[in-house]
């Protein structure tokens, strides 16, 4: 395994720090994509201010405390790129249907009886509590009630992507598109400044939004400088609803009314022509994959090499655990790794080092928190995770990136850093009450079967 050199690829720096940390193995992501030992990181106030060599810091760092994980790997926080996080409380409901059955028969329903402030609240708490436990320190949620949603992940000292829902059809939190993004627009500006929020629009699909207003959307977005979170071209039978309904793909739909950019983040893109591919990543545009949900909905395969090839930047998601059933990134990672190498019928295809790349800078980039998290590096957020390989699943540690993928890594999870802050530290949970989520997800659970 590399051992750093002492270019300025690892500045340091001798301010004080709140914590240093010596791990048996880093993983900076960027700007070098591998395992390299000897290394220390120092952080202060919620951002990293040194790495380097170990005894370099330490000297630097004298007074300051120090964790030493002389059996870990440490990396930057997984960045979960799409998901509905309230969901986690559906988990497990309306298995081995069909989407459209899926979402019509049981999903909505659900939600249309028991979707409320309190539902997202414990179901987003719920949500955080499983993802810091797995290493994911970074979310994109798109639901209801998202200023809920929000200020869980606020408390919680969880960094999130809130991307507000813009739909049509009436619901427990808004009776049409206007109201949606009257809410929208106001949730931004309270959380404009705020350290761990971030806002985007969040139109559900193009299916459900018509073209005009998401024509109004692009205008919007461009004026007030945010991105766009969206579904697109999730299944081949939307698609050719498009094609039916409006002459053309939702893609080309898309690009003709000025959403097509660089500020859109699209999710699953599974139904999509090669042409549609370099348009795509001509035009800057986003890609989140999320293969679990794809592959247990039978919605089809994001050709992921094909849009990394063309230059597309390509993230993960969980989606939620209603279609997942888990938000554990590391999983993801190792299936989307996996599903490349099946679907190309290539084992060369994304290998382990580009999928912790795509999980933690990509997922960064995919939601536009690049300049902030995704990579260990001086001056970003001191978003951390601490995997123990000291387990006999993990030995021997021949390709460190290889057991972080293929080696349920998430389980392994003993430390999570959000902003300089740990929020879980071997199975006990600092900022959440896990007694009171996992009573509140049991209470759902009775309310939702009817016991």
């Amino acid at each position: 395994m590399p051992e750093p050199s002492s270019n300025p690829l690892f500045p340091q720096g001798s301010e004080a720090a709140d914590l240093v940390i010596s791990p048996r193995l880093l993983l900076p992501v960027a700007p070098r994509n591998e395992a390299l030992e000897g290394l220390s990181v120092a952080f202060r106030g919620g951002s990293i201010t040194a790495l380097g060599h170990r005894d370099e810091v330490l000297a630097e760092h004298p007074n300051t405390p120090h964790l030493e994980l002389g059996h870990h790997a440490l990396l930057p926080g997984l960045v979960n790129a799409h998901g509905h996080l309230a969901m986690s409380l559906l988990r497990g409901l309306g298995e081995s249907e069909s989407l459209t059955d899926w979402l019509n028969n049981t999903i909505w329903p659900l939600e249309a009886r028991w979707m409320d402030e309190g539902f997202v609240r414990d179901g987003t708490r719920l949500a955080v509590a499983e993802m810091v436990a797995t290493g994911t320190t970074t979310a994109s949620d798109m639901y209801y009630f998202p200023e809920t949603a929000a200020l869980a992940c606020r408390d919680a000292g969880f960094r999130l992507q809130a991307a507000f829902p813009l739909i049509e059809i009436p619901n427990a939190y808004s009776s049409d598109f206007d109201e949606c993004l009257a809410k929208g627009l106001a949730l931004r500006d309270r959380f404009r400044d705020d350290g761990l929020i971030t806002t985007c629009f969040g139109p559900h699909s193009a299916y459900t939004v018509d073209p005009k207003r998401l024509r109004r959307v692009a205008v919007l977005a461009d004026e007030v400088d945010a991105d766009v979170h969206i579904h697109l071209h999730e299944t081949e039978a939307e698609v050719a609803g498009a094609r039916d309904a409006q002459g053309g793909t939702w893609i080309r739909i898309l690009d003709e009314i000025g959403l097509l950019t660089e500020r859109l983040q699209a999710v699953h893109m599974t139904a999509v022509t090669d042409a549609e591919i370099d348009l795509v990543s001509e035009r800057g545009v986003r890609v989140v994959h999320c293969p679990h949900s794809n592959m247990k909905l039978a919605s089809g395969i994001c050709p992921v090499t094909k849009f990394r090839a063309a230059g597309a930047t390509v993230g993960l998601g969980t989606d939620g655990a209603a279609s997942n059933n888990g938000l554990d990134m590391f999983a993801e990672a190792r299936l989307a790794a996996l599903l490349a190498k099946s679907g190309d019928a290539d084992p060369t295809v994304l290998p382990a080092a580009d999928i912790i790349a795509m999980a933690t800078l990509g997922g960064a980039r995919a939601i536009g928190l690049d300049e902030q998290i995704g990579s260990i590096e001086a001056g970003k957020r001191a978003d951390l995770v601490a995997v123990d390989l000291n387990h006999p699943a993990m030995q021997p540690v021949n390709d460190p990136h290889a057991a972080l993928v293929h080696s349920d890594a998430g389980a392994r999870v003993t430390h999570t850093f959000i902003d300089g802050q740990c929020v879980y530290e071997n199975g006990v949970w600092k900022t959440l009450d896990i007694d009171e989520v996992l009573a509140n997800a049991v209470s759902w659970r009775t309310r939702l079967n009817g016991d």
